[in-house]
């Protein structure tokens, strides 16, 4: 395995978790664009924080 493949491979996962947490936040009827920023400074907490925060979309 080359270095350029390991470093590709920790930025996917490093991008993962904010990735799941904007997911959520758009299903929840929030800004992923921001939530995806935040899951980049603090990458569990957001997760938990957005899932914990009420749902702002208009269920139907």
């Amino acid at each position: 395995m080359g270095p350029l493949m390991i470093m590709n491979f920790g930025l996917m996962l490093l991008l993962a978790i904010p990735f799941i947490t904007s997911r959520f936040a758009k299903r929840m009827g929030r800004n992923p664009k921001i939530w995806f920023l935040i899951g980049i400074l603090l990458p569990v907490i957001s997760t938990f924080i957005i899932l914990f925060l009420p749902d702002l979309s208009e269920k139907k």
